[in-house]
């Protein structure tokens, strides 16, 4: 992969037209590089795309102008091709974009062909940039025309930017990393923007930071991307092999572990039954490690054409490893499902396409993401990105102990002061046997509704907030016999899963809690 960075070496090689693949918000960052380029080449430097009729000549003065000129062009590259004429530094945009058109295909196939042998024997200087946001020549194009990246600033980059826009601030060194921290995973142009109107709206640091993220969640949301900059979420209660091995993991993030030449590891698979708090523990991973989480179906990056599902799964490559640089987890929820018929190419072989685009990313990059993916069935996924995974953990339904650690952590949101006797802790873990996590947060939420409501029928509105919620262990175990639970309705399914476990390394240690075995009863039954 080539950077914009070396466009200068490229034109001193002789090398007349590149294609440079930068976010449309970057144009006027794309003119400040490219204006002193033209001026050592002695040119000018023009611009045009669709919206034109005349070709733009790029000046600054204060800032970059775009003046129109009495050089009428309509087709652009085409315009190009018979025009030998004018010298400059032309940049084109939207030229490359693919067309699903056989004529069309082959025209422009000729035309940048031709562009490629003839510019270089012109008596002209004709240089050529064409701009798009995402770049994909045919093969026959490719030997012919480099295609340069204009990569997100990294943390350095960043560190400049954030110095040089925010010098009204006095920013403490504290302050200054968390900024630059926010401010990762923007294009330069669109973080300029940004900053620049929150400064001129006097923002104190704390209201900049907030402006930023709240910018950077509204715009991955639009992806269908969730950006999650602090994980807040309890403990994921009898998971102790899983936290120890993130608590081994966030260790590696330390500086010193490179002297060791310890590297960040790649990925960790969750597989289980549904409901048995895997989202859970990718969020609780972040909270672990400090950094921040990225959420994405694996089926959402899909576009309507293969063309735009690859470009979809760059540009969100590109972003995790720009916010990878000091640590991040990428959470594909229900990985599996986006692989169903994946040996089928009923897709056109779409699946296989981006399945080989993550795993050569997940194979070469070097930012320190950690990918967990979620998955019901791992026998749906191909083998060959199975092995780009560190580890396999198997999440089972909770144990007694850990279901005992799990009703606590439900309990002190709801019901903060109560506890059982021994007797009904008895009860209530004999009878929530076989409950997924999901399902026993469900059981002590509905428990609660039931008690809140109670409290609407004996008092006043004005009243209620001094209410507690007053629950006895027959209250749990009449919202128990509500409902019948997955190991139950979907027992077939959820055996089979849980019978390949040992292929996978275990979330939960044995059960070593004074739970582990319930009290012989040596008389008659237990009474209610």
């Amino acid at each position: 992969m080539q950077f914009i960075q070396d466009l200068p070496i490229l034109f001193a090689s002789s090398q007349y037209l590149v294609a440079v693949e930068t976010p449309l918000t970057e144009r006027l960052e794309m003119f400040k590089f490219l204006l002193p380029i033209a001026q050592n080449l002695q040119v000018p430097l023009y611009f045009w795309n669709f919206g034109y009729s005349h070709l733009r000549q790029v000046y600054f003065d204060r800032t970059i102008r775009l003046i129109p000129t009495d050089i009428k062009c309509t087709s652009g590259l085409a315009w190009l091709v018979d025009n030998n004429e004018v010298p400059g530094v032309f940049v084109f945009e939207g030229m490359l974009a693919p067309d699903t058109s056989g004529r069309n295909k082959l025209e422009q196939l000729a035309m940048i062909s031709n562009l490629a042998y003839d510019l270089p024997t012109r008596g002209q200087q004709q240089f050529v940039v064409a701009l798009e946001t995402y770049v994909e020549l045919p093969q026959e194009l490719m030997p012919l025309v480099p295609v340069l990246v204009n990569s997100l600033p990294d943390a350095s980059q960043m560190r400049q930017i954030v110095q040089d826009l925010g010098n009204q601030l006095f920013l403490a060194p504290a302050e200054l990393e968390q900024l630059i921290r926010t401010c990762l995973g923007l294009p330069i142009g669109e973080l300029s923007m940004l900053l620049q109107h929150s400064l001129s709206n006097n923002c104190t640091t704390e209201q900049l930071i907030d402006e930023v993220l709240t910018y950077k969640k509204s715009k991955l949301k639009g992806r269908g991307i969730e950006f999650i900059s602090e994980p807040d979420v309890p403990a994921a209660g009898g998971l102790d092999l899983l936290e120890e091995m993130l608590e081994r993991a966030a260790a590696l993030l330390k500086p010193e572990a490179k002297e060791h030449n310890l590297k960040f590891p790649k990925g960790m698979i969750l597989w289980g039954p549904p409901g048995t708090g895997k989202s859970l523990s990718a969020k609780l991973a972040a909270k672990k490690m400090g950094v921040p989480m990225v959420a994405a179906d694996w089926t959402s990056l899909r576009g309507a054409t293969a063309y735009e599902s690859r470009k979809n799964l760059r540009e969100f490559l590109q972003l995790c490893d720009s916010l990878g640089e000091y640590g991040l987890v990428l959470y594909f929820d229900d990985f599996d499902k986006g692989f169903a018929g994946f040996d089928s190419d009923s897709d056109g072989g779409v699946s296989r396409q981006l399945a080989g685009k993550l795993l050569t990313w997940m194979q070469e990059r070097t930012s320190q993401v950690l990918v967990m993916a979620t998955v019901n069935r791992l026998d749906f996924l191909p083998p060959e990105l199975i092995r780009r995974f560190d580890d396999i953990v198997f999440v089972d339904i909770p144990h007694t102990g850990a279901r005992y650690e799990i009703i606590k952590l439900h309990l002190a949101r709801y019901f903060p002061d109560l506890d059982f006797s021994e007797r009904d802790w008895w009860r209530l873990l004999r009878e929530t046997k076989m409950l997924t996590p999901a399902e026993i947060g469900n059981l002590v939420r509905k428990t609660a509704e039931e008690a809140f409501y109670r409290n609407t029928q004996h008092f006043a509105s004005s009243e209620l907030h001094k209410q507690p919620l007053n629950v006895t262990v027959k209250d749990f175990l009449a919202q128990r016999y509500n409902f019948t639970p997955s190991m139950i309705r979907e027992e077939d399914k959820i055996v089979e899963i849980r019978n390949k476990a040992s292929y996978a390394r275990p979330a939960s240690s044995p059960d070593r809690s004074r739970w582990r075995q319930e009290p012989e009863v040596l008389f008659g039954s237990t009474p209610n």
